[in-house]
């Protein structure tokens, strides 16, 4: 009887660890899900070139190196931002994270939708 106990506790251990693993591997690949995503400039693209590109000293009005810090203005550069940071990788300097490039190269050949 003492030996059936013991192996019951240890199955149910093992049950408990199985699904949490499972659990765990769920949100991977949710999170990789998330970066794929089609996203709209208010819906996303916004916040994260104002995060990355367009803050004091980089890429805003009068500092010679592109303004993006309007829909418009970062529209009309999307060319050479495809080449630099997609393709290139070597903008911003500080490095951006491969989820917001996949973000960006998405937002782009949907043909930058507002």
């Amino acid at each position: 009887m003492k030996t059936v106990t013991v192996f019951m506790f240890v199955l149910g251990i093992v049950i408990f660890i199985s699904c949490e693993h499972k659990k765990e591997e769920q949100k991977i690949i949710n999170t990789t899900d998330s970066c794929s995503v089609n996203l709209t400039y208010i819906g996303g693209i916004k916040t994260l070139v104002e995060a990355n590109c367009a803050y004091s000293g980089c890429h805003v009005i009068g500092t010679g190196a592109g303004d993006f810090t309007t829909y418009d203005l970062l529209k009309s550069k999307a060319s050479e931002i495809n080449t630099r940071v997609v393709l290139v990788k070597n903008m911003p300097p500080t490095g951006m994270l491969s989820c917001n490039i996949t973000k960006l190269d998405n937002w782009i050949k949907a043909g930058m939708p507002e």
